[in-house]
């Protein structure tokens, strides 16, 4: 039994990684577990849309049942679904049986804070289900109209039916719903293109299954006007405005490359995703020129022309519109924000390192990375480094270049990095999880309680360069931290 703490959605699909063995890759704003293993074949994985609101995918089959024991926090977040393809069987505690979740039905899902409720995903289907996860109260946190408009329409929707007791509301086949499921399950992608495919669509799905639970009924057959195969080609509109994201295109371009009418380009679009086609362009844009300020050092002069805009005042106005700050207030606000930077890397001890090498490696970082506000942890392991260092971009990018400079080890290889919103390693200036005995230092951590000898042991020349296996020991160490940091 997978006994999951409701946290962070990403936190949450990490546990999963640890417990079925998964190779978790992260991308900002998204992740994906993969599995293809003795426990099954498939995938789970995750969009946060924005604060407060996630879709949760799976699309996989399970060699054994899948028994989820969920323990709910305080948060009273709904769990919006909807089952494409299997079922499932959920049920509240104290209640004698379960309650079958059926193929192509919409439910909605609340449970008291601090209970548990258990979920059954049965072997040997192929279950595919889209979730949508729905926190009121990181909704309420900010002021940004989108999340106002979604917590009106859960108040007058629910009318406080939920507010002390577990609610559960099983729907009627709806193949309305299950149009935009399917689109949202069959989304391979976590980049720009895929975060904005699963945005478009979640909100969609959303909508119908908040006016189908309202009406308590089904009275509404939707079709789309246009064919699977031309809805898959309108999935790739996205690529073509992010290759030339800095040239000037028509929508009569884009159909001409899709092989598509404009009348039926136009159409899709909006089905997909709820804009016109010009609106979506400009989300593209402006999502393109968010990702710029993120993770490059242009100014909005330059990101402006780089996302195909010449009048910076325009651009400005049309960025301001959409997300409620200017461009050079959004970008000094997220500096400002001081978001944590995190890297993590493997490398090889060079063959005249000894013991004492990397205990003086580690006091020295013991002793300069609080001055930096940096923490993380170290493996030493068979002359193999691997390390996470978090803190403040700025001071992690130049003490990776050190790191980089640093001739007792060699054959560098970064296994991920990009930005976070909490510290992992909190208390720990550099955690040593595991060594061969040839270490002096205080050692913190233990490889034994976190199990990174089961993996580790596997070690080979081979393995060294797997991204799987460390982005397993990097999820591994994360899940126990809070319960391991000295």
């Amino acid at each position: 039994m997978l006994r999951l703490r409701e946290d962070n959605p990403l936190e949450m699909l990490r546990q999963f990684s640890v417990y079925y063995d998964g190779d978790l890759i992260e991308n900002l704003g998204a992740a994906k577990m993969s599995i293809d293993n003795e426990h099954g074949k498939g995938y789970v994985s995750l969009y946060e849309l924005m604060p407060g609101l996630t879709a949760w995918v799976y699309n996989i089959e399970f060699t054994q049942n899948l028994v989820i024991n969920m323990n709910f926090s305080e948060d009273r977040p709904y769990y919006f679904g909807y089952n494409v393809s299997g079922y499932q069987l959920q049920k509240f505690p104290n209640e004698p049986e379960h309650k079958k979740i059926r193929q192509g039905q919409n439910f909605i899902i609340v449970s008291e804070p601090n209970t548990s409720s258990e979920f059954i995903v049965p072997s040997n289907i192929a279950y595919k289900c889209c979730y949508i996860i729905i926190n009121p109260k990181e909704l309420a946190e900010g002021n940004i109209a989108s999340k106002k408009r979604l917590l009106q329409e859960l108040e007058a929707n629910f009318d406080n039916k939920t507010s002390k007791h577990p609610y559960r509301y099983f729907g009627d086949i709806d193949t309305r719903i299950g149009t935009y499921a399917s689109i949202i399950v069959e989304n391979l992608r976590t980049d720009v293109v895929g975060r904005l495919i699963t945005e478009g669509t979640v909100l969609r799905m959303l909508g119908s299954q908040l006016e189908a639970h309202q009406h308590d009924r089904n009275n509404e057959e939707f079709r789309p006007i246009l064919s699977k195969s031309e809805l898959s080609r309108i999935t790739h509109v996205g690529d073509y405005v992010i290759e030339r994201i800095a040239d000037k295109f028509t929508i009569d371009d884009i159909s001409l490359h899709l092989r598509i009418s404009p009348k039926k380009l136009q159409s899709g679009i909006r089905f997909l995703y709820g804009y016109s086609a010009n609106e979506y362009l400009t989300k593209l844009r402006l999502e393109h020129s968010r990702e710029l300020m993120h993770s490059t050092e242009m100014n909005i002069s330059e990101i402006c022309l780089a996302v195909g805009y010449q009048s910076k005042s325009y651009f400005s106005k049309i960025f301001l519109d959409m997300y409620g700050f200017s461009p050079s207030v959004y970008k000094k606000r997220f500096e400002d924000a001081n978001l944590l930077f995190d890297i993590s890397y493997r490398s090889l001890a060079v063959d005249t390192t000894s013991g004492k090498d990397v205990d003086a490696i580690i006091k020295t970082a013991r002793s300069l990375n609080p001055e930096f506000n940096i923490t993380g942890c170290i493996i030493y392991h068979r002359n193999i480094f691997f390390q996470i260092i978090e803190g403040p971009k700025k001071d992690i990018l130049t003490l990776f270049d050190n790191i980089k400079n640093d001739e007792r080890h060699k054959d560098i290889k970064v296994m991920w990095k990009g930005y976070k919103i909490r510290r992992e390693f909190k208390n720990w200036a550099l955690a040593t999880i595991s060594d061969e005995g040839v270490l002096d230092v205080q050692i913190q951590g233990s490889a034994k309680s976190l199990e990174l000898s089961n993996v580790l042991g596997k070690l080979d020349n081979s393995a060294i360069d797997s991204e799987n296996l460390w982005r397993k020991v990097r999820n591994i160490i994360k899940i126990h931290t809070d319960n391991s940091a000295a």
